[in-house]
């Protein structure tokens, strides 16, 4: 019985699936809350934040059945990028370039987020989502790595029906948010090489 019931219910979310992507490439707007970061101190650094073109153009795609639903999620990432390094370091300026970050010679600091991968699932009526982000510190200076961090956050949300399929998709994005965002802090904050003055 139990049996029957989890292949009616497969079927019944692949169907939903299905009616939700349509055929071919559908692009979806995704907002998402920036979290609140609290607890920690500010770390003795003047920092530049590069935010290239790579992670502005970066999309996450649910690949259904009959099609692929995207979802352009740079915005968020960069979003999510000034929030950590904002409430983490003394002073961060933005630029789209490493070269422009390395001309900055106000600033001892140059980081780097770059978008690995992101991975959705679904199961059980849920949909998973894995969004890995790769952190790089580099001395201004120098040029040398001298803090290299991978964050990967995971959230689940409830698939909804047909009708409700796109309103749970960014309810899952804001929790994979609220999930990377507080460990990115908590590693900035915990980092050895970012305690000192010195790099």
């Amino acid at each position: 019985m139990k049996f029957t019931r989890l292949i009616i219910q497969s079927l019944l979310a692949v169907l939903a699936l299905t009616l939700a992507g349509g055929c071919g490439i559908t692009m979806s707007q995704v907002s998402v809350q920036q979290s609140p970061l609290t607890g920690g101190r500010v770390l003795p650094h003047r920092a530049v934040l590069v935010l290239n073109q790579e992670l502005a153009d970066y999309k996450h795609g649910f690949h259904l059945v009959g099609g692929t639903d995207v979802y352009p999620i740079g915005s968020a990432l960069q979003d999510y990028a000034r929030n950590v390094t904002g409430r983490s370091f003394q002073q961060v300026d933005v630029v789209p370039s490493e070269e422009k970050a390395a001309s900055l010679t106000s600033d001892d600091l140059i980081l780097i987020p770059r978008a690995v991968k992101s991975d959705t699932s679904f199961g059980h009526g849920k949909f998973t989502i894995t969004l890995v982000v790769e952190w790089t510190a580099k001395n201004r200076a120098s040029q040398n790595t001298v803090w290299l961090k991978t964050i990967t956050a995971n959230a689940s949300e409830k698939m909804g029906s047909a009708f409700t399929t796109l309103k749970h998709r960014r309810m899952l994005f804001q929790k994979a948010f609220d999930d990377l965002s507080p460990q990115t802090y908590k590693a900035f904050q915990e980092a050895p090489e970012f305690r000192g003055n010195q790099l």
